[in-house]
């Protein structure tokens, strides 16, 4: 006994046969334009994780100049008047008058 084939002579599934007719649709230039598209959109997405990776590695150079900084001042103002640097008097002043170093 012998059966029917009942792809009716082509075996091309549905789906591809739909994604096929939807590619014939487009033009080369509607081709080359979403190639355009992925391109851009590639080098846009690298440059934002660049950036962000770059702006991240600046902001943790200026905390540790920033901590430097405030370390160098703390020190400074713990050392006796005739001992500091006229400069660090003066930042050792302000800091008083703010509140942050006391007598």
């Amino acid at each position: 006994m012998q059966r029917m084939n009942s792809t009716d002579g082509h075996n091309l599934p549905y789906w591809w046969s739909s994604l096929l007719a939807g590619f014939s649709l487009l033009s080369l230039q509607d081709y080359v334009f979403i190639l355009g598209a992925l391109i851009s959109a590639y080098f846009t997405i690298k440059t934002y994780y660049a950036k962000r990776k770059e702006e991240r590695q600046r902001l943790e150079e200026e905390r540790k100049r920033t901590r430097l900084l405030e370390e160098y001042l703390h020190d400074v103002a713990n050392k006796p008047a005739h001992e500091r640097p006229a400069s660090a008097e003066v930042v050792t002043e302000a800091m008083k008058k703010v509140g942050y170093v006391s007598d």
